[in-house]
Parts: structure tokens; C-alpha cells; sequence
């Protein structure tokens, strides 16, 4: 994968804000021209993952990210976890003063891919309202239902898992039919899970995933975060050390 260096770097279609929703929710628009991809939490091989620095905010404590799930990408001979075209982040802001308006100021570090990849710094600003423009709640609903739930919730259980040298091994089960399951599966950020081989029960409710698996010495018994993508559901669970 490669990033681009020096300071002619190409024109990157992407536009970014920062939309409020109702109460404390508030949300990070991004929109790529054709082509280009912004990286999951996690994003892949090569990837760089974003960095938020909320220093500035105006009556804020804490503002927390949330992940809608993210998209498999072949870049190379790699793939990449990420978005195309646009995404919105949903953000939680907790306020040191209940009762008062907030201010966020977002200084981003983030990477974009495309042929190449590009590092780059974007600042933004919000000031929170008392109504918040009716697209901006409409976007920020349709994201977050796309953010995974926690795997009880959307009726996924872990039937069982097997860590080797060299390879993962998982199988689900799903009270909803899964049509085209994926997983990713996030771990120390020094270990690395390839894309898993796949196979379905015959009625869907069932799934096993086998997936490379490369870790250091002495990190194999870590927690391991999957988060599972269908058209049917999304959903989160850890794996016990």
C-alpha cells in the first residue's frame, strides 16, 4: 500500500462537519468523491487509524466515537476496513454542565485511500442549538442504526472458538438467518487476523469462520473483539483470554 510523501499530494474530494443531533448526540459527516475510502476504527493492513483531539470543546467532559460497521475493501493485494463514498461517526458528548449549550472544537488526524494513501489534519467546530436541522437528525438516525450491537442484544451467541499458532476458529450462531457474514476480528495492535474462509449452515443460523491468525509471543491469550457484519444484523462480542 502505498502513501504518498512529500508536498505534492493530489486533490482529495472529501467534505467533512460536524452535525448536531438531539440531546447529547452530535455526529462527524464525511463525504468522498469517487473512489476514495476513509478507515474503520481498526483499518486494515497498512492502514492508519484516525485520531480525535477534542482539546478547545467548550463545556465538555468526554466525547465518545461510535463505529457504524465497516466494509471490507480490496486495495492491492490487501484489504482495508473502512467506508466509501460517506459515513457519519455518531458521537455521544458528555457535558461538565448539564443545563448549558456545548461548543466542540475537532482537530482529526486520518488517513484516506484511494490509488495511494493520504495523511491528512482537518480542524472543525460546532456550537450546539436548540433545534437541530431535521436532515442532520435523519442522518445521524441512519447511521447509528448501523453501528453493531452488543451480540446478546441482536441475537448472536458464541457457539464456540479455537485459538492457534496461526489460525482463529469461530463459530456463531444467529436467531436471524445470516445471508453474507463477515468478521473482523480486532486483537493487541501488533497481531493481525486475515480474511476469515466462511462456511454456512444450510438454514443460516449457524456460521464458522476460519481466519489466518499472526500474533507475538505472549499476546495469544488477550481479548479479542469480533465484530460480525450481515445485511441481516450487526453485532459485537468479545472473545474471553
Amino acid at each position: 500500500m502505498a502513501w504518498a510523501q512529500g508536498l505534492q499530494l493530489p486533490h482529495v474530494p472529501i467534505k467533512l462537519a460536524l452535525i448536531q443531533g438531539s440531546g447529547d448526540e452530535a455526529g462527524l459527516h464525511i463525504q468522498l468523491g469517487s473512489g476514495w475510502k476513509f478507515y474503520w476504527r481498526t483499518p486494515g493492513e497498512g492502514g492508519v487509524p484516525a485520531q480525535f483531539d477534542w482539546a478547545g470543546s467548550r463545556n465538555v467532559a468526554r466525547v465518545d466515537v461510535a463505529w457504524p460497521a465497516p466494509r471490507r475493501i480490496p486495495l492491492g493485494k490487501s484489504d482495508i476496513y473502512g467506508y466509501a463514498d460517506e459515513v457519519v461517526l455518531p458521537l455521544r458528548v458528555e457535558r461538565q454542565q448539564g443545563d448549558k449549550g456545548y461548543g466542540l472544537s475537532l482537530t482529526m488526524e486520518y488517513g484516506v485511500c484511494k490509488d495511494i494513501c493520504i495523511l491528512r489534519n482537518d480542524r472543525l467546530m460546532l456550537t450546539s442549538r436548540d433545534n437541530p436541522a431535521t436532515s442532520d437528525l435523519v442522518q445521524l438516525a441512519k447511521w447509528r442504526a448501523k453501528v453493531p450491537q452488543p451480540a446478546a442484544q441482536a441475537g448472536v451467541q458464541l457457539v464456540s472458538h479455537r485459538l492457534k499458532p496461526d489460525r482463529l476458529i469461530v463459530i456463531l450462531q444467529s436467531q436471524i438467518p445470516l445471508q453474507q457474514p463477515d468478521l473482523f476480528v480486532e486483537g493487541s495492535p501488533d497481531s493481525w487476523f486475515g480474511r476469515p474462509e466462511t462456511t454456512l449452515g444450510a438454514d443460516g443460523r449457524e456460521v464458522r469462520f476460519d481466519l489466518t491468525a499472526t500474533y507475538p509471543p505472549g499476546k495469544a491469550g488477550q481479548p479479542l473483539r469480533l465484530t460480525l457484519v450481515d445485511p441481516a444484523l450487526k453485532a459485537e462480542l468479545v472473545l474471553p483470554p
